[in-house]
């Protein structure tokens, strides 16, 4: 496992309500933790590393997929929730699902110390953001 997803997984099994877990290729290692929301299914909040550099990308991958017929629809909800939120892209990507993802930058001394605040505002924009994306799938 690559050090800054090892120390991210450290830092979550120390934090109270936290159960992470970790998978591993030759080419990357991620730490995730799964989370609900309400109204919808569940989520998993991916921490990967590519390497031992503190460039860790954090993403939620398909938290919706969309129907083509109403991906012209929600990408205006998409943008907008990109103005809206400060710690968090939202992405249509070309299978039609919203991804969200954030990228520490590669100089972060320490990743591990903020992981959990990460999880916390991710967790918070996706609660706000679901209904959102929600009404304009189904409006």
């Amino acid at each position: 496992m690559f050090q800054a997803t090892k120390a991210i997984y450290e830092a979550f099994k120390r934090s109270d309500g936290l159960k992470p877990f970790t998978d591993e290729t030759e080419k990357s290692s991620n730490v995730w933790l799964q989370f609900g929301v309400e109204g919808g299914g569940n989520y998993k909040i991916r921490f990967i590393s590519h390497d031992d550099d503190n460039d860790v990308s954090v993403r939620v991958y398909s938290l919706l997929s969309i129907p083509e017929a109403k991906r012209a629809k929600l990408i205006g909800i998409v943008n907008d929730l990109n103005c809206e939120f400060r710690y968090a892209k939202f992405v249509l990507d070309k299978d039609g699902d919203v991804n969200v993802e954030y990228d520490y930058p590669v100089k972060c001394s320490n990743p591990a110390e903020s992981a959990p605040e990460i999880v916390a505002r991710m967790v918070r924009i996706i609660d706000k953001a679901y209904p959102k994306l929600m009404q304009g799938m189904w409006a």
